[in-house]
């Protein structure tokens, strides 16, 4: 069944409902002859629109035409002599509306036919775990999502996560309430602290027993990549050592090594070939992070894998003096993000070394 405002139109006066389906701004509305509503100062019925709230998406059209049905069977029964349930429509507020279930199923194929990188993976684990925390059975409305959000810690990853994704559903769903004051004032930024020297993070590659290991380990310290990029890297053997990524959370792209020293002496484009099984890129970040962390343990090492690529952001900003823009591209994120990341870090590590090099250069004697 085609589902698109004229479709619906159309079997709507074929079904002589009575109602019909208008697009006002970019959410849906009901257009019907209808009593006064209770507020209202006049004595004839009159046309009237209805404020579904819903978007015009597939899912949105689809629900929009079981409320106009629903409208439409609400009209005969007043016609018929029965009161009509203003209760049930006044202000677009419906008392029977659709469930968490539904939306929740709704937002699930749209999002997977639609998005480049929704996978099943994706949605379990950064949707339908927060989505679950929802009453199933209950209808979705902006006073439910307000509730489950208060069960939840403030300021901390769970609330923030949760409220990110409810924002999201509640867009999708056409309900309009506003969730962002309630994220609370969690960030990641400010986590980056205690990374190893650059010295330290040569020493460490050559305390891990595995080849396999060592290359993946080689590569992320030196090219700053996301763990699952490892799987599409392709190094050069010729300087400048260039890594191309051919795909990966933000596609495909080219970044050079720091150090190329290590590119050189690690003879990164000796590749040793990683195999799995496993096709999402989140599941191929969870591999390599946990192998990475298993040799660690072994040597003793207290660093996780993702310092590798702090380490490189900070290193391309401070010790070669790269600008944020050339330093995002190759790190493939915008600029935003990388200032928003790093910048505080990048500014404790820029103004320690001013001050050592200050210091160097200084060969006179203290008064």
């Amino acid at each position: 069944m085609k589902y698109s405002i004229e479709a619906i139109n159309k079997r709507l006066k074929a079904g002589i409902t009575g109602v019909a389906l208008r697009l006002r701004g970019d959410t849906l509305s009901l257009r019907a002859t209808l009593p006064p509503r209770p507020s209202s100062k006049k004595n004839q019925a009159y046309q009237q629109d209805i404020a579904l709230g819903m978007y015009a998406n597939p899912a949105g059209l689809k629900a929009a035409e079981g409320k106009a049905i629903e409208l439409a069977s609400d009209i005969i029964k007043w016609k018929s002599g029965q009161i009509f349930p203003w209760e049930n429509w006044v202000g677009g507020n419906l008392k029977q509306g659709f469930t968490c279930e539904y939306w929740i199923e709704a937002f699930k194929e749209e999002f997977l036919v639609k998005r480049q990188n929704f996978t099943l993976t994706t949605w379990e684990k950064h949707y339908l775990f927060q989505f679950n925390r929802l009453p199933l059975k209950a209808q979705l409305t902006g006073e439910l999502f307000l509730k489950t959000i208060s069960t939840l810690p403030i300021n901390t990853w769970t609330r923030h996560r949760t409220t990110q994704s409810y924002i999201k559903l509640a867009k999708f769903a056409g309900i309009d309430v506003d969730l962002s004051p309630y994220k609370g004032k969690y960030s990641s930024i400010g986590t980056i602290k205690n990374l190893p020297t650059d010295e330290a993070i040569a020493s460490i590659r050559e305390q891990i027993t595995s080849r396999r290991w060592q290359w993946v380990y080689g590569v992320l310290a030196n090219y700053g990549l996301r763990p699952h990029e490892v799987f599409f890297a392709k190094i050069d053997p010729f300087p400048p050592y260039k890594c191309h990524i051919s795909e990966g959370k933000t596609g495909d792209r080219i970044v050079l090594p720091f150090y190329p020293e290590w590119a050189l002496r690690w003879k990164l484009w000796e590749q040793e070939k990683l195999v799995t099984q496993k096709s999402e890129y989140q599941e191929l970040g969870r591999l390599v992070y946990q192998s990475l962390k298993y040799h660690f343990k072994k040597i003793g090492a207290t660093l996780a894998p993702y310092d590798l690529r702090h380490a490189y952001a900070i290193r391309v900003s401070v010790v070669f003096e790269l600008p944020p823009t050339t330093s995002a591209k190759l790190m493939g994120h915008s600029v935003v993000e990388h200032l928003k990341t790093y910048q505080r870090h990048i500014d404790e590590k820029t103004n320690s070394l001013a001050v050592e090099r200050a210091i160097a250069r200084f060969d006179g004697e203290a008064p």
